[in-house]
């Protein structure tokens, strides 16, 4: 088969990969479309470790082409999508049904081979787990490749808590930030506010239903005091100060974007202590939120078609690689299949 393998920093080749015979408990899958993100790039460019030689890629959709001895419950030929973390079960953070957060979990993509590819081999403990997740027949092939990141911002807003008549700030308009934009719609945000240096950005947030769309400048001036819920969709440090600063009391920072490691971040603890501020986290999602925006799709509550801006070949992987280091479009997806 033909497959994008990561070999170390800026050395990636679409070359050709044997497949082996399916183990007991494996599902092989033919891929269609790909997406590209923006954890894939800091892979690519050695900011984020992973062992090549490695197929990468977490966020994919195609249909089942082999079934291993032993699977049942599902069909060859079925539409699917796979939830890229396997979780152990056992550690501290599955026990307490935080499987998203697995301190010894695997991740097709980077510990396992992933999606850029044209079929993947999912393993056991994958299809055992219900990473396997079947597509609705009202969700588009397009939708359903958009869906991963979807269901991590889902993640975002159940990490949020309420979002219902409260105000909500959205720092960064790229793809996860248009996510958060379009759950807090549907879970019924009184305002909805895009900050975006980009104007071109602010626009499209508008598009997808941002109430405001603001330059980062005008924060400190227009939104202090009137934040209730800010979801940081951008990996910049700086933006968890200026989240925190903007914040009404009671309210909510979730930290969502990746960001460099080890940055030093400065907040005013005070505004934390008196103003009793939530800072929280938000990694990756389920199974389980992966198929609740694929039911949000098939029910005509959420678009995520509208998200993608460009399927591209898998000959022409490095110009959608390119586009995401220039922050060119919004989600692009690599055709891996026929």
């Amino acid at each position: 088969m033909r497959a994008l393998v990561f070999h170390g920093p800026g050395n990636m080749e679409l070359t050709q990969v044997a497949t082996h015979p399916l183990l007991p408990g494996e599902i092989r899958i033919h891929i269609s479309l790909a997406g590209i993100c923006g954890t894939d790039l800091r892979i690519f460019r050695g900011i984020k470790r992973v062992d090549g030689p490695r197929i990468i890629g977490h966020e994919f959709f195609g249909t089942i082409s082999e079934i291993g001895p032993g699977v049942t419950g599902y069909d060859l030929g079925e539409r699917v999508v796979v939830y890229p973390i396997i979780a152990c079960g056992h550690c501290y953070a599955c026990q307490a049904g935080r499987e998203n957060i697995c301190v010894n979990r695997r991740t097709l993509g980077y510990e396992i081979d992933g999606g850029f590819a044209e079929y993947v081999t999912v393993p056991a403990a994958a299809v055992q787990g219900g990473n396997v997740v079947p597509v609705p027949s009202g969700v588009s092939d397009i939708a359903a490749a958009a869906s991963e990141p979807a269901a991590a911002a889902l993640q975002g807003v159940r990490r949020a808590g309420e979002l219902s008549g409260r105000n909500v700030l959205v720092m960064g308009g790229g793809p996860l930030g248009v996510a958060h934009i379009q759950h807090s719609q549907l879970f019924g945000a009184n305002q909805v506010i895009l900050s975006e240096p980009d104007e071109g950005r602010r626009d499209q947030g508008l598009r997808f239903g941002a109430d405001v769309a603001i330059h980062p400048s005008e924060l400190a001036d227009t939104v202090t005091g009137q934040v209730d819920v800010v979801f940081i969709d951008a990996g910049i440090p700086s933006l968890v100060s200026d989240a925190i600063a903007v914040l009404r009391k009671g309210g909510k920072c979730v930290v969502f974007a990746g960001m460099p490691e080890n940055s030093p971040v400065l907040v005013d603890p005070n505004r934390i202590h008196y103003g009793e501020i939530d800072l929280v986290g938000s990694s990756g999602s389920t199974p389980q939120l992966q198929a609740e925006v694929l039911r949000y799709v098939d029910e005509g509550r959420l678009d995520l078609e509208a998200v993608v801006s460009d399927v591209l070949p898998m000959d022409e992987w490095k110009r959608g690689f390119d586009m995401k280091a220039d922050a060119a479009g919004l989600k692009v997806l690599i055709s891996t299949g026929d």
